[in-house]
Protein backbone atom coordinates (compact mmCIF):
# COMPACT_ATOMS: atom_id res chain seq x y z
CA UNK A 1 0.00 0.00 0.00
CA UNK A 2 0.97 3.45 -0.75
CA UNK A 3 1.19 6.12 1.46
CA UNK A 4 1.93 9.89 0.46
CA UNK A 5 3.62 12.35 3.03
CA UNK A 6 1.47 15.72 2.16
CA UNK A 7 3.78 17.80 3.04
CA UNK A 8 5.88 16.81 0.44
CA UNK A 9 3.35 16.72 -2.11
CA UNK A 10 1.79 19.63 -3.91
CA UNK A 11 -0.17 18.86 -7.55
CA UNK A 12 0.69 22.68 -8.60
CA UNK A 13 4.51 21.73 -9.05
CA UNK A 14 4.73 18.32 -10.63
CA UNK A 15 2.97 17.05 -13.75
CA UNK A 16 1.26 14.41 -11.79
CA UNK A 17 3.52 11.56 -13.12
CA UNK A 18 2.75 9.56 -10.11
CA UNK A 19 -0.85 9.07 -11.74
CA UNK A 20 0.19 8.31 -15.30
CA UNK A 21 3.01 5.68 -13.78
CA UNK A 22 0.03 4.12 -12.24
CA UNK A 23 -2.33 3.99 -15.65
CA UNK A 24 0.80 2.74 -17.35
CA UNK A 25 0.63 -0.94 -14.94
CA UNK A 26 -3.08 -0.96 -14.55
CA UNK A 27 -4.71 0.81 -17.23
CA UNK A 28 -8.14 2.71 -16.62
CA UNK A 29 -8.60 0.50 -13.22
CA UNK A 30 -5.28 2.59 -12.01
CA UNK A 31 -5.79 2.41 -8.10
CA UNK A 32 -4.35 5.86 -7.84
CA UNK A 33 -6.12 9.12 -9.45
CA UNK A 34 -6.78 12.78 -9.37
CA UNK A 35 -8.76 15.43 -10.00
CA UNK A 36 -9.04 18.82 -10.36
CA UNK A 37 -9.33 20.31 -6.84
CA UNK A 38 -7.50 17.53 -5.27
CA UNK A 39 -4.59 18.51 -2.35
CA UNK A 40 -2.61 15.02 -3.43
CA UNK A 41 -3.58 12.40 -5.32
CA UNK A 42 -5.81 9.47 -3.97
CA UNK A 43 -5.40 5.63 -3.64
CA UNK A 44 -8.45 3.20 -3.77
CA UNK A 45 -8.28 -0.30 -4.21
CA UNK A 46 -6.40 -2.50 -6.28
CA UNK A 47 -2.72 -1.44 -5.66
CA UNK A 48 -0.35 -3.93 -6.18
CA UNK A 49 2.50 -2.39 -4.71
CA UNK A 50 4.54 -2.04 -7.93
CA UNK A 51 6.52 0.79 -6.62
CA UNK A 52 5.90 2.29 -9.69
CA UNK A 53 4.40 5.92 -8.31
CA UNK A 54 7.51 6.05 -5.83
CA UNK A 55 9.82 5.71 -8.51
CA UNK A 56 7.82 8.31 -10.83
CA UNK A 57 7.69 10.97 -7.87
CA UNK A 58 9.42 14.13 -8.84
CA UNK A 59 9.74 15.25 -4.82
CA UNK A 60 9.69 11.90 -3.08
CA UNK A 61 6.62 12.24 -1.80
CA UNK A 62 5.10 8.96 -1.99
CA UNK A 63 6.95 5.51 0.31
CA UNK A 64 5.45 2.81 0.82
CA UNK A 65 3.89 1.84 4.30
CA UNK A 66 5.71 -1.81 3.72
CA UNK A 67 9.09 -0.54 3.26
CA UNK A 68 10.28 -0.45 7.22
CA UNK A 69 13.90 0.01 8.18
CA UNK A 70 15.53 -3.50 8.75
CA UNK A 71 15.22 -5.04 12.43
CA UNK A 72 18.58 -4.61 13.96
CA UNK A 73 18.57 -8.01 15.53
CA UNK A 74 15.81 -11.16 15.41
CA UNK A 75 14.60 -11.37 19.10
CA UNK A 76 15.36 -14.54 19.49
CA UNK A 77 19.11 -14.00 18.77
CA UNK A 78 21.64 -15.41 20.54
CA UNK A 79 23.72 -12.48 21.52
CA UNK A 80 27.01 -12.90 23.52
CA UNK A 81 26.88 -10.82 26.25
CA UNK A 82 30.26 -11.28 27.67
CA UNK A 83 33.49 -10.83 25.82
CA UNK A 84 34.76 -14.58 27.75
CA UNK A 85 31.19 -16.77 27.42
CA UNK A 86 31.33 -20.50 29.08
CA UNK A 87 32.70 -22.62 26.52
CA UNK A 88 31.46 -26.27 25.99
CA UNK A 89 34.27 -27.97 25.96
CA UNK A 90 37.85 -28.09 27.42
CA UNK A 91 40.89 -27.72 25.70
CA UNK A 92 44.60 -27.75 27.57
CA UNK A 93 46.80 -24.99 28.38
CA UNK A 94 49.26 -26.47 25.45
CA UNK A 95 47.16 -26.66 22.83
CA UNK A 96 48.84 -25.73 19.83
CA UNK A 97 47.28 -24.84 16.06
CA UNK A 98 47.22 -27.39 13.62
CA UNK A 99 48.81 -27.66 10.42
CA UNK A 100 46.09 -28.51 7.84
CA UNK A 101 48.84 -30.50 5.75
CA UNK A 102 48.02 -33.02 8.47
CA UNK A 103 44.74 -33.92 7.78
CA UNK A 104 43.72 -37.15 6.51
CA UNK A 105 42.71 -36.01 3.12
CA UNK A 106 46.16 -33.89 2.97
CA UNK A 107 48.03 -36.91 4.05
CA UNK A 108 46.76 -38.74 0.67
CA UNK A 109 49.07 -36.72 -1.09
CA UNK A 110 52.15 -35.67 1.01
CA UNK A 111 52.72 -38.93 3.72
CA UNK A 112 54.44 -41.63 1.28
CA UNK A 113 54.27 -43.90 4.89
CA UNK A 114 50.24 -43.07 4.58
CA UNK A 115 49.09 -47.26 4.27
CA UNK A 116 46.26 -45.26 1.88
CA UNK A 117 49.12 -42.95 0.07
CA UNK A 118 47.67 -41.87 -3.71
CA UNK A 119 44.62 -43.91 -3.18
CA UNK A 120 41.54 -41.04 -3.47
CA UNK A 121 38.19 -42.30 -2.07
CA UNK A 122 37.15 -43.59 -4.89
CA UNK A 123 39.96 -46.13 -5.39
CA UNK A 124 38.02 -49.18 -4.98
CA UNK A 125 35.09 -47.72 -6.74
CA UNK A 126 35.48 -49.78 -10.03
CA UNK A 127 35.51 -53.10 -7.80
CA UNK A 128 32.27 -52.10 -6.04
CA UNK A 129 30.64 -51.16 -9.54
CA UNK A 130 31.29 -54.29 -11.02
CA UNK A 131 29.92 -56.44 -7.95
CA UNK A 132 26.61 -55.37 -9.36
CA UNK A 133 25.69 -54.22 -5.54
CA UNK A 134 22.50 -52.38 -4.94
CA UNK A 135 23.60 -48.36 -4.65
CA UNK A 136 26.72 -48.95 -6.29
CA UNK A 137 26.05 -48.60 -9.88
CA UNK A 138 28.01 -46.74 -12.32
CA UNK A 139 25.59 -44.02 -12.65
CA UNK A 140 25.24 -43.65 -9.16
CA UNK A 141 28.84 -43.27 -9.18
CA UNK A 142 29.42 -40.59 -11.86
CA UNK A 143 26.41 -38.54 -9.68
CA UNK A 144 28.58 -38.80 -6.37
CA UNK A 145 32.04 -37.62 -8.53
CA UNK A 146 30.01 -34.81 -10.44
CA UNK A 147 28.25 -33.73 -7.21
CA UNK A 148 31.70 -32.65 -6.01
CA UNK A 149 32.55 -30.34 -8.98
CA UNK A 150 32.07 -26.69 -7.66
CA UNK A 151 33.61 -26.99 -4.48
CA UNK A 152 36.68 -28.69 -6.27
CA UNK A 153 36.63 -25.87 -8.54
CA UNK A 154 36.08 -23.15 -6.03
CA UNK A 155 39.36 -21.96 -5.77
CA UNK A 156 39.07 -21.43 -9.47
CA UNK A 157 36.41 -18.84 -8.76
CA UNK A 158 37.99 -16.93 -5.18
CA UNK A 159 41.91 -17.70 -6.42
CA UNK A 160 43.64 -18.60 -3.34
CA UNK A 161 42.60 -18.42 0.41
CA UNK A 162 44.01 -15.44 1.74
CA UNK A 163 43.71 -13.64 -1.74
CA UNK A 164 41.91 -10.76 -0.54
CA UNK A 165 43.16 -10.09 3.02
CA UNK A 166 45.68 -7.79 2.21
CA UNK A 167 43.48 -5.58 -0.62
CA UNK A 168 40.17 -4.27 -1.44
CA UNK A 169 39.04 -4.89 -5.04
CA UNK A 170 37.44 -1.22 -4.78
CA UNK A 171 39.45 0.49 -1.46
CA UNK A 172 36.32 1.55 -0.35
CA UNK A 173 35.22 2.95 2.66
CA UNK A 174 32.74 0.72 4.69
CA UNK A 175 29.45 1.87 3.56
CA UNK A 176 27.54 0.81 7.29
CA UNK A 177 29.60 0.44 10.40
CA UNK A 178 26.74 -0.46 12.78
CA UNK A 179 27.24 -3.75 14.14
CA UNK A 180 24.04 -4.46 14.51
CA UNK A 181 23.02 -3.41 11.48
CA UNK A 182 25.56 -5.45 9.60
CA UNK A 183 24.77 -8.88 11.65
CA UNK A 184 21.10 -8.39 10.90
CA UNK A 185 21.89 -7.95 6.84
CA UNK A 186 24.94 -10.60 6.68
CA UNK A 187 22.34 -13.29 8.83
CA UNK A 188 20.01 -13.02 6.24
CA UNK A 189 22.10 -12.28 3.15
CA UNK A 190 23.78 -16.08 4.42
CA UNK A 191 20.45 -17.79 4.56
CA UNK A 192 19.44 -16.31 1.42
CA UNK A 193 22.66 -17.99 -0.24
CA UNK A 194 21.90 -20.95 1.09
CA UNK A 195 22.55 -21.61 4.95
CA UNK A 196 20.11 -23.51 6.44
CA UNK A 197 21.53 -22.19 9.96
CA UNK A 198 23.86 -19.48 10.56
CA UNK A 199 25.62 -17.71 13.70
CA UNK A 200 28.56 -15.77 14.24
CA UNK A 201 31.41 -16.52 16.35
CA UNK A 202 34.86 -14.47 17.56
CA UNK A 203 37.47 -16.06 16.49
CA UNK A 204 39.35 -17.38 18.81
CA UNK A 205 42.91 -18.21 16.83
CA UNK A 206 43.63 -21.67 18.23
CA UNK A 207 41.22 -22.91 15.37
CA UNK A 208 43.00 -21.44 13.06
CA UNK A 209 45.06 -23.69 10.77
CA UNK A 210 48.71 -23.10 11.31
CA UNK A 211 49.51 -23.83 7.74
CA UNK A 212 47.57 -25.52 4.55
CA UNK A 213 48.25 -28.73 2.75
CA UNK A 214 51.59 -28.16 1.71
CA UNK A 215 52.53 -26.96 4.79
CA UNK A 216 53.22 -23.06 3.83
CA UNK A 217 51.83 -21.04 7.04
CA UNK A 218 48.66 -19.43 7.03
CA UNK A 219 49.04 -15.36 8.05
CA UNK A 220 45.57 -14.48 8.38
CA UNK A 221 45.63 -10.72 9.80
CA UNK A 222 44.32 -10.28 13.33
CA UNK A 223 41.87 -7.89 12.23
CA UNK A 224 40.47 -10.75 10.84
CA UNK A 225 38.58 -11.62 14.47
CA UNK A 226 34.89 -12.74 13.27
CA UNK A 227 33.80 -16.38 11.65
CA UNK A 228 30.30 -16.16 9.66
CA UNK A 229 29.50 -20.00 10.50
CA UNK A 230 26.86 -21.51 8.34
CA UNK A 231 25.42 -25.20 8.41
CA UNK A 232 23.80 -26.73 4.84
CA UNK A 233 21.34 -29.38 5.60
CA UNK A 234 22.11 -32.80 3.58
CA UNK A 235 19.55 -35.19 2.06
CA UNK A 236 18.13 -36.71 4.97
CA UNK A 237 16.91 -39.70 2.28
CA UNK A 238 19.98 -39.87 0.56
CA UNK A 239 22.38 -40.55 3.87
CA UNK A 240 19.76 -42.87 4.84
CA UNK A 241 21.58 -45.21 2.08
CA UNK A 242 24.81 -44.83 3.83
CA UNK A 243 27.24 -46.38 2.76
CA UNK A 244 25.55 -46.78 -0.82
CA UNK A 245 26.57 -43.95 -3.26
CA UNK A 246 23.94 -42.20 -3.13
CA UNK A 247 24.64 -40.73 0.29
CA UNK A 248 27.89 -40.24 -1.19
CA UNK A 249 25.93 -37.89 -3.76
CA UNK A 250 24.20 -36.14 -1.30
CA UNK A 251 27.70 -35.29 0.54
CA UNK A 252 29.19 -34.23 -2.59
CA UNK A 253 25.98 -31.56 -3.14
CA UNK A 254 26.28 -30.66 0.22
CA UNK A 255 30.20 -29.72 0.04
CA UNK A 256 29.48 -27.96 -3.51
CA UNK A 257 26.15 -26.19 -1.94
CA UNK A 258 28.66 -24.82 1.13
CA UNK A 259 31.12 -23.54 -1.89
CA UNK A 260 28.12 -22.04 -3.18
CA UNK A 261 26.92 -20.24 -0.04
CA UNK A 262 30.62 -18.75 1.34
CA UNK A 263 31.63 -17.29 -2.05
CA UNK A 264 28.49 -15.71 -2.51
CA UNK A 265 28.51 -14.43 0.83
CA UNK A 266 32.15 -13.47 0.61
CA UNK A 267 31.25 -11.43 -2.61
CA UNK A 268 28.20 -9.38 -0.92
CA UNK A 269 30.65 -8.91 2.05
CA UNK A 270 33.45 -6.72 -0.05
CA UNK A 271 31.14 -5.12 -1.53
CA UNK A 272 30.18 -3.75 1.66
CA UNK A 273 33.85 -2.63 2.06
CA UNK A 274 34.72 -5.57 4.18
CA UNK A 275 37.37 -8.05 3.85
CA UNK A 276 35.80 -11.86 3.67
CA UNK A 277 37.62 -15.18 3.64
CA UNK A 278 35.53 -17.81 2.17
CA UNK A 279 36.66 -21.47 3.31
CA UNK A 280 35.50 -25.10 3.48
CA UNK A 281 37.05 -27.31 5.25
CA UNK A 282 40.46 -25.61 5.20
CA UNK A 283 42.15 -22.35 6.87
CA UNK A 284 40.25 -23.23 10.26
CA UNK A 285 38.80 -25.73 12.24
CA UNK A 286 35.22 -26.13 11.67
CA UNK A 287 33.27 -27.92 14.54
CA UNK A 288 35.12 -25.68 17.49
CA UNK A 289 34.23 -22.22 15.59
CA UNK A 290 30.68 -23.91 14.77
CA UNK A 291 30.11 -24.72 18.35
CA UNK A 292 31.13 -21.30 19.45
CA UNK A 293 28.90 -19.99 16.73
CA UNK A 294 26.16 -21.18 18.93
CA UNK A 295 25.27 -23.97 15.85
CA UNK A 296 25.55 -26.90 18.19
CA UNK A 297 28.00 -29.25 20.22
CA UNK A 298 30.55 -32.40 19.01
CA UNK A 299 29.20 -35.96 19.22
CA UNK A 300 30.96 -39.04 19.92
CA UNK A 301 31.76 -39.06 16.25
CA UNK A 302 33.67 -36.14 16.35
CA UNK A 303 31.18 -34.52 14.46
CA UNK A 304 28.71 -31.17 14.97
CA UNK A 305 25.37 -32.34 15.98
CA UNK A 306 22.73 -29.36 15.38
CA UNK A 307 19.30 -29.39 17.00
CA UNK A 308 17.69 -28.94 14.22
CA UNK A 309 19.69 -31.40 11.59
CA UNK A 310 21.65 -33.40 14.13
CA UNK A 311 25.04 -34.48 12.73
CA UNK A 312 23.26 -34.25 9.02
CA UNK A 313 24.55 -30.74 8.03
CA UNK A 314 28.11 -29.53 6.22
CA UNK A 315 29.67 -26.66 7.64
CA UNK A 316 31.16 -23.88 5.69
CA UNK A 317 33.19 -20.66 7.16
CA UNK A 318 33.52 -17.05 5.89
CA UNK A 319 36.21 -15.23 7.71
CA UNK A 320 36.04 -11.05 8.17
CA UNK A 321 36.82 -8.35 9.72
CA UNK A 322 33.32 -6.84 9.37
CA UNK A 323 32.29 -5.80 13.17
CA UNK A 324 29.84 -8.35 14.07
CA UNK A 325 27.82 -9.19 17.04
CA UNK A 326 28.75 -12.70 18.38
CA UNK A 327 26.18 -15.65 19.12
CA UNK A 328 27.03 -17.55 22.04
CA UNK A 329 27.20 -21.47 22.52
CA UNK A 330 23.74 -23.03 23.61
CA UNK A 331 25.35 -24.36 26.68
CA UNK A 332 22.03 -25.94 28.11
CA UNK A 333 21.91 -28.05 24.18
CA UNK A 334 25.79 -28.77 24.34
CA UNK A 335 25.86 -30.19 27.78
CA UNK A 336 22.75 -32.40 27.14
CA UNK A 337 24.36 -34.14 23.83
CA UNK A 338 27.94 -35.24 25.74
CA UNK A 339 25.56 -36.57 28.57
CA UNK A 340 23.51 -38.77 25.64
CA UNK A 341 26.55 -39.62 23.72
CA UNK A 342 27.87 -40.87 26.98
CA UNK A 343 25.15 -43.70 27.30
CA UNK A 344 24.34 -44.10 23.05
CA UNK A 345 27.03 -45.93 21.26
CA UNK A 346 25.10 -46.19 18.17
CA UNK A 347 27.52 -44.50 16.00
CA UNK A 348 30.50 -47.02 17.04
CA UNK A 349 28.24 -49.66 16.52
CA UNK A 350 27.42 -48.98 12.82
CA UNK A 351 30.96 -47.87 12.23
CA UNK A 352 32.53 -50.19 9.61
CA UNK A 353 36.04 -49.75 10.68
CA UNK A 354 35.15 -49.68 14.08
CA UNK A 355 36.83 -46.40 13.98
CA UNK A 356 34.83 -44.64 16.57
CA UNK A 357 35.74 -45.25 20.48
CA UNK A 358 33.46 -47.08 22.76
CA UNK A 359 32.89 -46.36 26.27
CA UNK A 360 31.87 -42.68 28.79
CA UNK A 361 35.60 -42.09 28.88
CA UNK A 362 37.26 -38.95 26.45
CA UNK A 363 40.88 -38.32 26.53
CA UNK A 364 43.05 -35.53 25.33
CA UNK A 365 44.54 -37.19 22.28
CA UNK A 366 43.82 -39.44 19.20
CA UNK A 367 45.61 -42.77 17.78
CA UNK A 368 46.84 -41.06 14.87
CA UNK A 369 48.59 -37.75 13.38
CA UNK A 370 45.77 -36.87 12.17
CA UNK A 371 44.02 -36.57 15.66
CA UNK A 372 45.12 -32.94 17.12
CA UNK A 373 45.63 -32.93 20.15
CA UNK A 374 44.38 -30.66 23.73
CA UNK A 375 40.32 -31.51 23.67
CA UNK A 376 38.68 -33.56 25.76
CA UNK A 377 36.81 -35.60 23.38
CA UNK A 378 36.42 -38.98 21.90
CA UNK A 379 39.09 -38.67 18.88
CA UNK A 380 37.65 -41.19 15.77
CA UNK A 381 40.76 -43.11 14.22
CA UNK A 382 41.23 -41.02 11.00
CA UNK A 383 43.08 -43.60 9.43
CA UNK A 384 41.02 -46.52 9.34
CA UNK A 385 38.07 -44.63 8.45
CA UNK A 386 39.74 -43.34 5.44
CA UNK A 387 40.68 -47.33 4.84
CA UNK A 388 37.05 -47.90 4.80
CA UNK A 389 36.50 -45.32 2.15
CA UNK A 390 39.17 -46.43 -0.10
CA UNK A 391 37.63 -49.99 0.41
CA UNK A 392 34.02 -48.87 -0.30
CA UNK A 393 34.56 -46.36 -3.44
CA UNK A 394 33.16 -43.24 -1.57
CA UNK A 395 32.78 -42.06 1.54
CA UNK A 396 30.53 -43.17 4.34
CA UNK A 397 28.16 -41.43 6.50
CA UNK A 398 26.82 -44.54 8.49
CA UNK A 399 27.60 -42.40 12.13
CA UNK A 400 25.48 -39.87 10.57
CA UNK A 401 22.83 -41.87 9.58
CA UNK A 402 22.65 -43.94 12.74
CA UNK A 403 22.92 -40.79 14.96
CA UNK A 404 19.62 -40.42 17.02
CA UNK A 405 19.80 -37.05 16.87
CA UNK A 406 19.65 -37.29 13.05
CA UNK A 407 15.67 -36.87 12.63
CA UNK A 408 13.68 -34.46 9.98
CA UNK A 409 13.14 -31.61 12.00
CA UNK A 410 9.74 -31.58 12.95
CA UNK A 411 7.15 -31.79 16.04
CA UNK A 412 8.22 -35.36 17.13
CA UNK A 413 11.96 -34.50 16.30
CA UNK A 414 11.71 -31.42 19.08
CA UNK A 415 9.97 -33.17 21.20
CA UNK A 416 12.82 -36.12 21.97
CA UNK A 417 14.77 -33.09 21.99
CA UNK A 418 13.47 -31.28 24.66
CA UNK A 419 13.31 -35.37 26.73
CA UNK A 420 17.15 -35.29 26.08
CA UNK A 421 17.81 -31.87 27.64
CA UNK A 422 15.16 -32.00 30.56
CA UNK A 423 14.60 -35.76 31.04
CA UNK A 424 18.05 -37.41 30.97
CA UNK A 425 17.84 -40.12 32.81
CA UNK A 426 15.27 -41.39 29.81
CA UNK A 427 18.27 -41.46 27.44
CA UNK A 428 18.68 -45.49 27.32
CA UNK A 429 15.03 -45.52 26.61
CA UNK A 430 15.01 -42.97 23.65
CA UNK A 431 17.67 -45.23 22.14
CA UNK A 432 15.66 -48.02 22.52
CA UNK A 433 12.99 -46.70 21.16
CA UNK A 434 14.59 -45.03 18.13
CA UNK A 435 15.97 -48.47 17.65
CA UNK A 436 12.45 -49.67 17.87
CA UNK A 437 11.04 -47.64 15.14
CA UNK A 438 13.92 -48.73 12.60
CA UNK A 439 15.75 -44.92 12.92
CA UNK A 440 19.43 -45.28 11.59
CA UNK A 441 18.96 -47.82 9.53
CA UNK A 442 20.33 -48.65 6.24
CA UNK A 443 17.44 -47.76 3.51
CA UNK A 444 17.35 -49.13 -0.33
CA UNK A 445 18.90 -46.76 -2.44
CA UNK A 446 16.47 -46.97 -4.92
CA UNK A 447 13.68 -45.59 -2.18
CA UNK A 448 15.87 -42.30 -2.55
CA UNK A 449 15.96 -41.55 -6.24
CA UNK A 450 12.35 -42.61 -6.71
CA UNK A 451 11.35 -39.45 -5.33
CA UNK A 452 13.25 -37.73 -7.91
CA UNK A 453 11.83 -40.07 -10.68
CA UNK A 454 8.21 -39.42 -9.76
CA UNK A 455 8.12 -35.70 -10.02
Amino acid sequence: MMECDNALCDPRLCSIECVDACVEVHGTDAPLGYSKGDSTPKLGDGCTNCLRCVRACPRGAITSVKVKPAKALSANARVSKSSTPERPYSVSDDFGQFSEADMIFARVHNDPEFEFYHKNEWFGSEEMVNKNIPGYNLFELEMSVAGWKLYDWRKAVTGPPLKDVDIRTRDEIPKEKDPAQLTSYVKGAARFFGASLVGFAAIDRRWLYSADRNNDAYNIPESFNRAIVMAIEMDYDGISTSPAFPASSSTALGYSKMAFTEIELSAFIRRLGYGAIPCGNDVALSVPLAIDAGLGQYGRHGLLITKEFGPRVRIAKVLTDMPLLTDTPDNGFCKAVIKFCETCEKCADTCPSQSIPYGKEQTWDGPTRSNNPGIKKWFVNAETCYGFWVENGSDCSNCIRSCPYNKRNGLLHRFILWVVQNLPWLNRLVIRMDDLFGYGTQREPHSFWRKFHNR
